[in-house]
């Protein structure tokens, strides 16, 4: 196949970028071979371009009329542009104000509900009327009417709602066992002073929300001046605040919040030191939990990577102990005498108490522990508190539980019950008996049991009859000794 130069040349393209036809690909070939002129452009690529070169030259417009079109052209790109960003900040806006209108509705409906809220109150001093469905209804919308609030608020009100420790949020759980167990008290007769304290200060916390949700309403309801409006993040977490505290005060050890006093970091340092022979204090590191995660004064501990736990900072009492190393081999395994010796030590260095007080339950090996390696050995213990012969009892089975090493006999690690806050008055328990169990079950009542409780009612240790057959949850299960009437026994139930 013979091929002109011309053909040649616009072949060169396609020639460099492979895409000729094996047959045209060779005449080509030939070609190059038998003209110097056309081999020499090939390997220089000289002429090919020029043509290319002139296209990407930007020609200036030379008349007026080729001026004016790009002119016209520029002003028209411009006002695409503003029409783009106008398109924009309308959606920006429209959405911003639809946003605000939503918390607009969500702060009317939080204002309305947390109005009429303390009307209810009142049925818990009321024998007459000792429904506490409204009460429970009322906090639960207000706990949902808080939720679509904090859905709707702009990037201001929810960076101020991370820095609260409560996060508008109330324990509405505990605030309801709060009122079940005033009302309770007031039926039996057992209203004191304290009870008038907490039951005044709940209205007084209610009367500060009302405030604060006044304002709120108001200023979200006053013409276009709204939309710029930010709701009070920190005003209204006050009311939280002091409810949360009240009710943790109360229900816990059936007190006022400034009756309270938690213990310095350094004295809980001291504890800690104390329980798990720290030498120096600087090695023990405290970090306040969150009351969103815990209870409120509850710090999380570190022991130079030996240990961690948690310990409650208004009893100083220690939760949790956990060791970050254990012993994996096939050493011999320590006697169960020792061990429990082993055992008793820690426990009254934990709880700071004399182990004659205890009733120490071995519980075998691992009880309650999973490991993958069949070398790791702890022994398990549960600790049950003794006075006078009458043990202490716990809700749903629970325990003071502690495991060491079954080879060194070092602590593993401990858990210590919520359900009871400490054991600093265990000792001062009445154990002195001035109601029969016969004449509770003349009654119609089936006690059988004489344990010693931490009674809901009053906060402190208390001897009680119980009936085995009802369930810890229910009533009627709990009798007091002292005057027959029936008790309750607290529940940790956070």
């Amino acid at each position: 196949m013979n091929l002109d130069h011309e053909v040649v040349k616009d072949l060169y393209p396609l020639y460099m970028e492979e895409e000729l036809s094996p047959t045209v690909n060779k005449a080509v070939d030939e070609h190059l071979q038998e003209c110097e002129g056309c081999r020499n452009s090939y390997e220089t690529g000289e002429g090919f371009y020029d043509s290319l070169k002139e296209i990407e030259k930007p020609k200036a417009p030379e008349s007026m009329d080729e001026k004016l079109l790009l002119r016209l052209k520029l002003n028209r790109l411009k006002w695409v542009a503003l029409i783009l960003t106008g398109i924009i900040l309308t959606m920006i806006m429209t959405d911003y104000k639809n946003e605000r209108e939503n918390l607009f509705r969500a702060v009317s409906d939080y204002f309305g509900t947390q109005r009429y809220l303390p009307n209810h109150l009142g049925v818990i001093k009321d024998k007459d009327h000792s429904d506490l469905r409204n009460i429970e209804e009322g906090i639960l919308q207000l706990s949902e009417d808080r939720f679509a609030m904090e859905e709707h608020f702009n990037f201001i009100e929810k960076g101020r709602l991370e820095d609260t420790d409560y996060y508008l949020s109330m324990d509405t759980a505990s605030f309801l066992t709060m009122i079940e167990m005033m009302q309770f008290r007031y039926d039996q007769g057992m209203w004191s002073e304290t009870d008038e304290a907490a039951y005044k200060a709940i209205q007084e916390n209610f009367k500060d929300l009302s405030e604060a949700a006044t304002k709120e309403y108001r200023k979200m309801h006053h013409g276009y001046s709204s939309y710029l409006e930010l709701v009070d993040v920190k005003e209204l977490e006050q009311f939280y605040e002091h409810m949360n505290e009240l009710i943790s005060s109360y229900n816990t050890f059936h007190k006022l919040p400034d009756q309270l006093k938690p213990l310095s970091e350094r004295a809980l340092k001291r504890r800690i030191a104390l329980a798990l022979n720290i030498p120096k204090l600087k090695s023990i590191d405290l970090k306040k939990e969150s009351p969103l995660n815990d209870d409120a004064y509850t710090f999380r501990f570190s022991v130079s990577g030996k240990f961690e736990g948690t310990i409650y900072g208004m009893s100083g009492q220690i939760r949790e102990i956990q060791s970050q190393y254990s012993t994996l081999s096939d050493a011999p395994l320590m006697s169960k005498e020792k061990a429990e010796e082993k055992a008793k030590g820690y426990f009254e260095k934990i709880y700071g108490r004399s182990a004659n007080g205890f009733e120490l339950v071995p519980l075998g090996f691992n009880y309650n522990v999973n490991s993958d390696d069949t070398r790791f050995k702890v022994y398990s213990y549960n600790l049950v508190p003794v006075v006078d012969g009458y043990k202490l009892y716990t809700p749903f089975e629970s325990g003071f539980f502690l495991h060491i090493d079954a080879r060194t006999g070092e602590l593993n690690s401990f858990v210590h019950n919520r359900h009871v806050p400490s054991f600093e008055e265990l000792d001062q328990t009445n154990s002195l008996i001035r109601v029969s169990k016969e004449s509770l079950n003349k009654k119609g009542l089936d006690v059988k049991d004489t344990v010693i409780i931490y009674s809901a009612l009053t906060g402190t240790f208390e001897l009680v009859y119980m009936v085995p057959s009802i369930e810890d949850f229910q009533d009627g299960k709990f009798y007091s000794a002292k005057n027959g009437k029936e008790d309750r026994i607290y529940v940790h139930d956070r």
